[in-house]
């Protein structure tokens, strides 16, 4: 009987010493690889989310007094052609107003060309319509071919001198008030007068309309 104590005793503690043997395995199943796999697929969706990149604020600017379209665009690097294209509120690339806004296009912009005014010179309105029409050359004493009237505008902008600045800085023989001319024909009288020819044709039609404007406006 005693020896059965003993054998049941022995028996019960080899069951013990097991069971407690058998707890380090127990206590090293930890939470630690679980959250490792979370930190892992939380930074795999991270890399896997596109990042949109932030659009920059446009660049916007204020006219001040005296300037033109071509001076705020050597201002920016652009072209006065450019920030035309991009202000729409800009009717006319020749009239842009002290406290006027412009936003200057970025570089790599695609922008869609606008065509450019053309001349009214008369403007009749009624109640219902309102009729717009380019002026031709009044019956006058002086020629009215183009060369004539081109060297009559020439004569009353500049005196024929290539190199003549007014006060508000317009600049050549037609006295261009952008900068244009300066900037790519200097004084050089060719280049010039293919400028102001290209600016009648465009804005007149020709110079015969271009000086029958100037007589009604003593501007053209």
């Amino acid at each position: 009987m005693f020896m059965k104590r003993i054998v049941v005793t022995a028996i019960a503690l080899a069951i013990v010493i097991i069971g407690a043997g058998s707890l380090p395995a127990t206590a090293a199943t930890s939470s630690k690889p679980a959250t490792t796999k979370k930190v892992a697929a939380t930074k795999v969706a991270d890399a896997a989310t596109p990042k949109v990149a932030e659009k920059p604020a446009p660049v916007m600017v204020t006219v001040a007094e005296g300037d033109s379209l071509s001076s705020i665009a050597d201002a920016h690097a652009t072209t006065w052609v450019r920030i035309f294209n991009a202000n729409e509120g800009v009717a006319n690339p020749d009239i842009i107003n002290p406290g006027d806004s412009l936003r200057i296009p970025t570089a790599d912009e695609q922008l869609t060309d606008r065509t450019l005014p053309q001349a009214i010179v008369t403007v009749a309105s009624t109640q219902t319509t309102t009729v717009r029409a380019v002026a031709s050359a009044p019956a006058a004493s002086y020629p009215v071919d183009a060369n004539s009237a081109k060297a009559f505008i020439y004569s009353r902008e500049s005196g024929n001198n290539p190199s003549a600045t007014n006060p508000n800085g317009c600049y050549g023989l037609g006295q261009d008030c952008n900068g244009v001319v300066r900037s790519q024909c200097a004084a050089d009288y060719t280049c010039q007068d293919q400028y102001f020819t290209n600016y009648a044709m465009r804005r007149y039609g020709s110079w015969e309309n271009a000086q029958a404007f100037w007589l009604s406006h003593h501007w053209w």
